[in-house]
């Protein structure tokens, strides 16, 4: 039995191996022709693209366009380029074309130099090129293409320039001797001079307030007028306004001089030393005398406005100076002396004649 088996089992496999290999060699073969099949519609292909590469051109021909290879260009050369050139000094280079074009933005590019504009003038066939070479020695200002109007390209010859150094003036180099050791900034030497600088503004203050006000001879001056002082004052201001002064510009002088007539008023009707104070210490003491009736807010104003012009050189208008002026006679009216019954009268007079 074993034998039989054996034996059926050999008659088996020398069936299969026959159909075995016919399959393999079909698989193959298969293989094979799908690899023809691929090559010839790759082939197939690449003659389609050339067919339609040169359709393309055929069609952009026919259609009046140009390709790159007909593009036409013409050479150029540049009507004034400066031989010498100074380090990183700009210079200006002429180039005349036959219609007006546009410098490309390639040709900015530069190996020696840098563009810094290409201006054509009224005709616009003339264009000054501006750059700067940044190359000592000879350098080469590279060509450069400009496109025309009706698409023609226009090149320059590229132009050889000696670059030469700044020439700075100095021509024998001194040795300098070693610095000393360098020393960290005192603040105590500033701190002591502005603390001197204090102490003698401080004291110049503290003598002028304290410096008597020579009031006996302005009195005596307002003596040998007869008129109250507020008339005076007024009439004082009526002969600045007068003069010359506003006119030529003396504006300082002006201003000077109205503050001048409105504290010598204040001195010799509140008994104070005017002249001696500031305009802020000034509105303080009149703020705390009873007896003065004027406004201390125009007053401030008209200070302000003073001290701006005296100290701070502010040039006035006229409509300020209008303004200074009214608040200064308002202060002057507001705070006049009593008047007796007699100076009452005379004065009623006055105004009628």
């Amino acid at each position: 039995m074993t034998k039989i088996f054996k034996t059926a089992a050999v008659i088996l496999l020398m069936g299969a191996v026959p159909l075995f290999a016919q399959e393999i060699g079909g698989e193959v073969a298969n293989g094979a022709e799908m690899g023809s099949e691929v090559a010839s519609v790759s082939e197939k292909t690449e003659e389609n693209g050339a067919v339609e590469s040169e359709g393309g051109k055929k069609n952009l021909a026919e259609a009046g366009g140009e390709t790159s290879d007909d593009i036409p260009e013409e050479e150029v050369e540049f009507t004034s380029f400066p031989k010498e050139l100074s380090l990183a000094g700009d210079f200006s280079a002429y180039i005349t074309l036959p219609q007006r074009a546009v410098l490309d933005k390639d040709s900015y590019s530069q190996k020696d130099f840098e563009i810094l504009s290409a201006t054509p003038d009224e005709s616009g066939l003339n264009i000054e090129i501006k750059a700067v070479p940044f190359s000592l020695g000879i350098s080469t200002f590279t060509a450069l293409t400009f496109t025309g109007q009706d698409g023609t390209r226009y090149v320059s010859k590229a132009v050889n320039a000696e670059v030469k150094a700044v020439d700075t003036g100095i021509k024998e180099k001194k040795l300098l001797d070693i610095r000393s050791p360098y020393r960290p900034f005192n603040y105590w030497n500033v701190f002591w001079l502005l603390a001197i600088a204090a102490i003698i503004i401080g004291g110049y203050m503290a003598y002028r307030r304290r410096r008597p006000y020579d009031r006996a001879a302005l009195l005596k001056a307002f003596e040998e007028d007869k008129r109250p002082l507020d008339i005076i004052a007024l009439d004082r201001l009526d002969h600045l306004l007068a003069g010359n002064l506003w006119n030529d510009g003396e504006y300082k002088i002006f201003y000077v001089n109205m503050i001048d007539i409105l504290r010598d008023y204040l001195t010799l009707r509140f008994n104070i030393q005017a002249h001696n104070y500031t305009s802020r210490d000034l509105l303080r003491i009149l703020k705390k005398m009873p007896e003065f009736k004027g406004d201390l807010r125009q007053l401030g104003d008209l200070q302000r406005s003073a001290d701006y012009v005296k100290f701070a050189k502010v040039e006035p208008t006229q409509a300020q100076r209008d303004a200074d002026i009214n608040n200064m006679r308002s202060i002057i009216i507001d705070t006049r002396p009593p008047r007796l019954e007699s100076e009452s009268k005379e004065e009623k007079k006055e105004v009628e004649l």
